[in-house]
């Protein structure tokens, strides 16, 4: 029984690297899609053609078995505790490649008019994968765990991990209809879109990095680490918001970066 729990294991923490999953990353796309700007949406379909943010949304993960040398540029390690300046010190002097170092960069390459077609086309989709990473809570987390990967835990009586649990099994319990899912998320008010897209990177992933604080404390207080119906209802709202915010500031990055 200890091996087949080690290997099952195993097994989830290779699925659970592929941030909120296909699903996740595809709402993300649709959401931002929706707020688009005129000017957006060219310079989009100019990279992309027929294909729509979402189609292009799980790109860096698919890449990545390929590519091995990208697999640190979705997440970020932190150790637990840190106040706003000291995580925020860390974050921008981190020697390694990273999910906030990853997005700035994109953004930075899609301004570049001495690049390739070619190379903003990969820009843009690394840009909309790694803000939808930024969002996901266990990608700004412990390294011991590896973001929550080793936690053993099950939910619904089925055996994964914490990691797993916010990728997928919280999102995928709500349907899996992208498009439907994302008009259900897609609420903010007018002011709190403005609010969102005027936040700096920094704080998307110190939003993240809060969250998953408290994911922690609450895995780390468990005798049991079986959840269910309770944990879905606690925290599917959580859920909703960081994809909610991940569509809405990645149109507000793109609308900025196609501004006329």
């Amino acid at each position: 029984m200890k091996k087949y729990l080690l290997l099952c294991l195993f097994v989830c923490v290779g699925f659970a690297l592929i941030s909120w999953g296909t699903l996740g990353h595809h709402i993300v796309g649709e959401i931002a899609e929706n707020h688009l700007t005129p000017e957006a949406k060219a310079g989009v379909h100019e990279l992309l053609g027929n294909q729509s943010l979402a189609d292009v949304s799980s790109w860096a993960d698919d890449i990545r078995k390929d590519n091995p040398e990208t697999g640190s540029w979705h997440f970020l390690n932190l150790e637990v505790g840190l106040s706003f300046p000291d995580f925020e010190k860390q974050v921008e002097t981190m020697a390694t490649g990273n999910v906030y170092k990853s997005i700035l960069q994109a953004v930075h390459d899609l301004k570049d008019n001495t690049l390739s077609q070619r190379k903003k086309v990969d820009a843009l989709k690394f840009l909309v994968h790694f803000v939808g990473d930024a969002h996901q809570p266990m990608h700004v987390s412990r390294a011991e765990d590896k973001g929550g990967n080793t936690i053993a835990m099950t939910y619904n009586s089925e055996f994964t991990n914490l990691h797993s649990i916010w990728d997928s099994k919280l999102l995928e319990q709500d349907g899996t209809d992208y498009k439907k899912l994302a008009a259900k998320y897609d609420q903010a008010t007018p002011a709190q879109i403005a609010k969102w897209q005027s936040d700096p990177v920094i704080i998307w992933v110190w939003e993240s990095y809060q969250v998953s604080s408290i994911l922690y404390t609450e895995v780390d207080s468990m005798q049991n680490k079986s959840v269910g119906k309770a944990y879905y209802e606690q925290h599917i709202p959580v859920v909703e918001n960081r994809i909610e915010k991940a569509g809405i500031r990645l149109a507000g990055l793109l609308n900025a970066i196609y501004k006329k």
